[in-house]
């Protein structure tokens, strides 16, 4: 519980952006906390100079700033309360436009189950339960709206072909569903920046459909074939116009949205970020065993499978056996809008799902109309017999269709646990309330958001700053034994952010060599780079631009913040950081077996510690000199002990032992101590010599150019980035 708002924490980190957001809206009329060249502009993120905010999609904000306003004139509600239980019920509009869709195509039957299907499967209930407040919860029915208008006014143009020009009611109905399909889509413009996938469906689903109409007219030999289609033709023109009018680059944006989603670590010369994100990973088919093929195991990241999220075995076999009728029906000459915009939206959806499991939800939609119309197409032959208990029958197959999907989200509601702590929270509020406005926090992407909205500092890396650039030179910072290499990559990020990197890349070349040059510059101060480029091929006043930038005259008072679950995606900075210059990389470098784990006072001369992994930790102290071994089963060293690293009231010291590993499998122990508690961890040598293995266990001992900031640390760790002497 946020106890300055009196709500749970968010579930995830996105929404703290779009709270900030909307906050900005309430308060100053638009997204961001300012204006620049006539720009809107978000201060706080991508430090240190800030980012457009324009491209910002606020609809599910003005319709939390709206509701705050109508609301609190006759209660005390927060506007903190309305975005944290928002998206359950804005979400649950996903059932007006998918119940429309079915009814029109296959009933009452069909309408009831895609509607119960569309708003409880995993894949979109998981982003719309309370405390998720993010573009789900008004993307999913804004296009789905859009669809169901787009049948409806297609319809309404075959209605013209087939009644004759003079129906005046068909006329009236084409523009009052123009209209409010161009409304819809406005909303889809306002909900997700990624409308235009949504857009590319649509038209290509306008394009089969005259397509086949032609065909088919053709191969009838109507002379008149084109000619018939000349509503619809104008009707594709005067769409795709308005839709390309509004974004020129529509397939390019879908086409590129598709393509972004790379599984390589290294994208050009500087990582991709996006593979560490577990929403962005390649989903399996299906998980959780027998037990995922009859119910909806809600499982977590990596382990979900696209059948589990859109509802289940039953839902996703349903969809294909309908899909494959649909199909016929058009090869059979039946052809209506609906099937073809079925066709395209459940292929192009279901591609982008396999991709990347947070799509899921946009191929769940047309799954469940599939499977809901499959039903309505069983009892419509149910209907046609003579089956005395037919809605028996009708009430089983409702329960087969929908219960695993209503029982993963009576599960998965309960699993959806903020994804923040009231630790990270009173270190965000000591910050705001003990350091200046212009202060710059520095820390792995994951926190960013919910940095800037709850310390009002400017973040350096955060979700909307995932760029190339930053991931290399943070992790790098992080995995470096280096210390003056590691604050030197501070302080360039803090005062001049990507640009130091982006001119050596113009200057030097799109290449490693430009990384590793870097770096070279990086390892010391000012003067040393100064003779270093004084070697290379460039004229004074670039060289000049280049130590500027790597160099800072002047730096923000910066902040390093290290969370205790940065330890367990460390082996991503290790990736990330092209560790020791290598192409290929070890995420094992940086692995733990033991991690501050609480223990007695270390005061005997040799003290055995049982472990919970199958081996014995001996400690030995002779005058205050520490040594250390495993034993597993009587032999020793299943873990080779490198050293000993020891930071307690008499300072910080290290002890070698006799015969250090020679390869990259060695091990640390690490013994600290502060407040009257001892802590010891089992850390490869790698882990414990970097930067940040003395931020995460040692309270930065033995680091000079860090100073540990005990005022504004607890379970947290803070550290003040000073300035070059």
């Amino acid at each position: 519980m946020d106890p300055e708002k009196g709500t749970p924490f968010l579930t995830e980190m996105d929404s703290y952006y779009h709270m900030r957001m909307t906050r900005d809206i309430l308060q100053y009329g638009h997204p961001g906390d300012s204006v620049k060249d006539g720009s809107f502009w978000d201060s706080l993120s991508y430090a240190p100079d800030g980012r457009t905010a324009n491209g910002y999609r606020p609809l599910m904000a003005y319709i939390a700033v709206y509701t705050y306003k109508l609301f609190s004139k006759f209660s005390s509600v927060t506007l903190d309360q309305i975005i944290y239980w928002q998206g359950m019920f804005i979400s649950s509009l996903i059932i007006i436009p998918v119940f429309i869709f079915a009814y029109r195509l296959k009933g009452l039957p069909a309408a009831i189950i895609a509607a119960v299907l569309s708003s409880v499967n995993y894949g979109y209930f998981v982003h719309t339960v309370p405390g998720f407040y993010d573009t789900d919860m008004v993307n999913m029915w804004t296009s789905g709206l859009m669809f169901c208008l787009a049948c409806i006014f297609i319809d309404s143009i075959e209605h013209i072909k087939k009644k004759g020009d003079s129906d005046k009611s068909a006329y009236k109905r084409i523009i009052i569903f123009g209209l409010v399909f161009a409304m819809s889509y406005a909303l889809l413009i306002l909900s997700w920046s990624s409308y235009y996938l949504f857009a590319v469906v649509l038209i290509i689903s306008l394009i089969l459909y005259i397509l086949i109409r032609f065909i088919i007219a053709h191969k009838d030999s109507k002379k008149s074939a084109l000619k018939d289609q000349r509503y619809l033709i104008l009707t594709v023109l005067i769409v795709s116009i308005i839709l390309f009018i509004d974004n020129p680059s529509l397939l390019k944006d879908a086409f590129s949205r598709l393509m972004s989603l790379k599984t390589s670590s290294v994208n050009d010369l500087f990582p991709n970020a996006y593979v560490s994100i577990s929403e962005l990973r390649k989903p399996a088919l299906i998980a959780g065993g027998l037990t995922g093929l009859f119910q909806m195991k809600v499982l977590s990241g990596p382990n979900i499978g696209i059948i589990n999220a859109v509802g289940g075995t039953v839902p996703f076999i349903g969809s294909i056996v309908m899909l494959i009728l649909i199909i016929r029906r058009i090869i059979a000459r039946e052809i209506r809008f609906e099937y073809v915009l079925l066709t395209v939206w459940f292929l192009i959806t279901s591609v982008m799902a396999f991709r990347s499991w947070r799509f899921i939800m946009l191929f769940s939609i047309p799954v469940a109309i599939l499977s809901g119309c499959l039903i309505g197409q069983i009892c419509e032959l149910m209907d046609k017999g003579r089956m005395m208990d037919r809605w028996v029958y009708k009430v089983m197959l409702f329960i087969l269709m929908t219960f695993p999907a209503l029982y993963g989200a009576y599960k998965s509601f309960a699993d959806s646990v903020p994804i923040v702590n009231s630790a990270l929270s009173q270190t965000m509020i000591s910050i705001r309330e003990s350091t200046p406005k212009d202060t710059i926090l520095i820390s792995w992407w994951d926190y960013g958001y919910f940095f800037e909205e709850k310390s009002e500092r400017r973040t350096l890396f955060d979700g909307g700053s995932q760029s190339g650039i930053r991931c290399y030179f943070v992790s790098k910072s992080l995995v470096t034994p280096n210390e003056t290499l590691s604050a030197n990559i501070s302080r360039m990020l803090s005062s001049s952010g990507d640009k130091a990197a982006e001119l050596c890349v113009k200057t030097f070349g799109n290449d490693k060599g430009t990384l590793l040059l870097m770096d070279e510059l990086l390892l010391d101060d000012r003067s040393n780079a100064d003779r270093i480029l004084s070697n290379k091929d460039i004229d004074a006043q670039t060289k000049d631009k280049i130590l500027s930038l790597l160099f800072p005259d002047t730096m923000s008072p910066t902040e390093f913040i290290i969370t205790p679950d940065m330890l367990s995606i460390s082996g991503w900075f290790v990736d990330f950081s092209m560790y020791s210059g290598e192409e290929t990389f070890d995420k094992s470098q940086f692995s733990a077996v033991l991690s501050q784990v609480p223990v007695s006072d270390l005061s005997g001369d040799a003290n055995t510690l049982k472990t919970d992994y199958g081996f014995d930790l001996v400690i030995l102290r002779s005058a205050d000199r520490y040594a250390a071994y495993t034993i597993n089963g009587g032999s020793e060293q299943p873990y080779h002990i490198d050293k000993v690293m020891v930071s307690d009231s008499n300072g910080y010291a290290e002890y070698l032992m006799s015969e250090a590993a020679s390869d990259l499998n060695g091990w640390c122990v690490i013994i600290e101590r502060h407040d009257d508690q001892t802590y010891l961890s089992l850390v490869t040598t790698p882990l414990a010599d970097s930067v940040f293995g003395k931020m995460l266990f040692l309270r930065g001992a033995g680091l000079r150019q860090y100073e540990y900031d005990p005022a504004l640390s607890n379970e947290v760790s803070v550290y003040n980035v000073k300035r070059p002497q």
